[in-house]
């Protein structure tokens, strides 16, 4: 069975409500609007910077960084009309995090508008959609152009395109982002570049977002003289809040266990047996192991009533499942003791240990927004879990009888176990 790329986004954007959980504002960073590094080269042609990389860690998904804006999470970026910009994606952590660009936050992963030569700005009086010449990214890999739309004089070899073309390159540009890292590795560098025309009388915000896992969008403000062409408000609303890790899951690495530190009624009193005081380091690893471990024991304790259903119960189980392994990877890789500069480099083991967490992580998120998807789509509750104290038989089961948010949960599964979900295949999308 093949996929195309357009059947897995469909079925993903089925699941188009947000449940992640934050004490925070949903815009947080609007305050502090973050402005590129811009440069003119020997013409005097000026081009701006945004260099882009994932913090895994912020969030159940991780969420962007730009090397410009420091360490904050899904800054807010400022874009002057008119100027031609460039969000470079070359680091190792933006693979599967294709950028893509929206009127609306996350894009076709909300059914939602995203910038394309055909799609007129909202609410403009732009005629732009009759001659494919509405502001839309150019997608580039090592320099190269991979589309044949242009509103910029100064990218695609200085010329706008004139044959009402409406390839940006995206669809040359996204998959490329589902093939093993190593292989996306030496395809080279990736970058994406982004004019909005000066003449828009578009009063609002854009977003940016990941073209493979939602809920990861950032504001642009557009900048007209360096002021906000939207100055008094922040619309279109994000529509839902920023994960923000507290307390154990700083200290691990992960995301959702704060909850689920032993002892806990529906865990033994350990999992992992034999650490040791004098090792400090091993012996917090263990402890967030044992987290995450009665995390996905709680999370895999599933009743079936009210959703006599074989498909029901078997994402019920195996999203936690899933979520333990991201959260397994996160952890180790947050205790730095995997070391590796080049991870081409085939003679280093911890080289080829970071590729599989790196895939782990990147793969099994995608994996686990595809079957809640499904679940969507089949009308099925989210959770059924039935509550199930390890020392006793008393078994307190009903449907939708949840413990915790699907996306707070922490959660399971083993590296080896691939599923029949839709994004297993992504190694075969054409």
């Amino acid at each position: 069975m093949i996929l195309s790329l357009k059947s897995l986004l469909f079925i993903v954007s089925i699941y188009s409500t947000a449940t992640v959980t934050s004490a925070e504002n949903t815009d947080a960073n609007v305050s502090e609007i973050c402005r590129a590094t811009c440069t003119a080269d020997s013409k005097g042609v000026e081009l701006c910077k945004f260099t882009a990389k994932l913090n895994l860690h912020a969030s159940e998904l991780g969420y962007f960084q730009f090397e410009e804006c420091g360490d904050v999470n899904n800054p807010t970026l400022g874009m002057e009309v008119g100027k031609s910009y460039v969000f470079e994606q070359a680091d190792v952590s933006n693979h599967m995090h294709p950028l893509g660009f929206a009127y609306y936050p996350d894009g076709a992963h909300a059914n939602a508008d995203e910038l394309e030569p055909t799609i007129v700005p909202p609410g403009s009086s732009s005629t732009c959609d009759t001659d494919s010449s509405c502001p839309a990214p150019m997608y580039h890999m090592n320099e190269e152009y991979l589309g044949s739309y242009s509103n910029n004089v100064n990218i695609s070899s200085g010329q706008i395109s004139d044959n009402a073309s409406e390839d940006f390159g995206l669809d040359n540009y996204e998959p490329m982002f589902f093939h093993p890292l190593t292989e996306w590795i030496g395809y080279g560098n990736f970058a994406v570049y982004l004019k909005f025309d000066a003449d828009t009388d578009f009063k609002r915000d854009i977003f940016y977002f990941c073209h493979i896992h939602q809920y990861m969008s950032g504001r642009i403000k557009l900048l007209r003289d360096g002021i906000p062409i939207q100055p008094d408000a922040d619309l279109p609303a994000l529509g839902y809040e920023y994960d923000i890790p507290t307390g154990h899951d700083i200290v691990c690495g992960t995301y959702g266990l704060d909850q689920f530190q032993l002892p806990h009624e529906e865990c033994p009193q350990v999992f992992v047996c034999d650490t040791s005081d004098g090792n400090k380091e091993l012996k917090q690893f263990s402890q967030c192991i044992d987290s995450m471990n009665c995390h996905m024991m709680v999370g895999m304790t599933t009743s079936v009533k009210n959703v006599e259903d074989e498909t029901a119960l078997f994402i019920h189980q195996m999203i936690p499942h899933h979520q333990n392994a991201v959260n397994m990877a996160k952890a180790l890789i947050k205790t730095n003791t995997i070391q590796c500069d080049d991870l081409t480099n085939d003679d280093n083991p911890d080289c080829a240990m970071e590729i599989i967490l790196r895939e782990i992580i990147n793969n099994q998120n995608a994996q686990i927004q595809a079957m809640r998807a499904i679940l969507e789509s089949k009308s099925f509750p989210q959770e059924n879990d039935c509550v199930v104290p390890i020392g006793g038989s008393t078994v307190a089961a009903g449907a939708n009888n949840v413990v915790q948010s699907s996306s707070s949960r922490t959660n399971g599964s083993m590296v080896y176990v691939l599923l029949v979900s839709v994004l297993a295949m992504i190694p075969f999308i054409a």
